[in-house]
């Protein structure tokens, strides 16, 4: 995917990925999506249909995913109010054994760091209200809206988190 910002955080002694994470970078808010990012979009649809049918879903229920995407745009319908847009933290992972050296912290002060200088806000969503709401609140985001996505009865509860830029 060109059109989004990958951060590696790696062990300097052995080069081991302790960590990844993948931002959006902000649109204008009422901006058409570019063609290449149209195009991009697609090819990275069609490449996971791809590795589906390759690998198999891997336990994907595509029903739920096109719920969760449903209540992910309603969300940020709500929430994405600035003009400027927001930086979409869409995913962060640390390895479990690198879990408390602060480098999830890193990976987010490297696009926060931009944000506040762009004065510029960041969003991201969180499927475990804990522990990562308290984490995220330590770096300056806030709670700003729960949700649920609900398949029959089969709850996902989704924690939608804000971070206004510093000044």
């Amino acid at each position: 995917m060109r059109n989004a910002l990958f951060y590696v955080a790696t062990d300097r002694g052995s080069g081991q990925v302790l960590g990844t994470a993948m931002w959006l970078p902000p649109r204008p808010l009422h901006a058409n999506e570019s063609w290449d990012s149209y195009v991009q979009s697609w090819w990275l649809w069609l490449k996971q249909v791809g590795m589906n049918l390759w690998y198999g879903r891997g336990g994907l229920n595509v029903r739920r995913y096109y719920i969760w995407k449903e209540s992910q745009a309603e969300a940020q319908r709500e929430i994405w109010t600035d003009e400027r847009g927001y930086y979409f933290c869409n995913i962060i992972t640390v390895l479990p054994a690198a879990q408390g050296r602060r480098i999830g912290a890193q990976l987010f002060r490297v696009v926060t760091d931009v944000a506040d200088e762009q004065g510029v806000r960041c969003y991201l969503e969180s499927s475990r209200a804990e522990p990562n709401i308290k984490i995220y609140e330590r770096m300056g985001f806030r709670l700003e809206k729960e949700m649920e996505c609900d398949d029959a009865g089969a709850v996902c509860k989704r924690s939608k988190v804000v971070r206004d830029f510093k000044k």
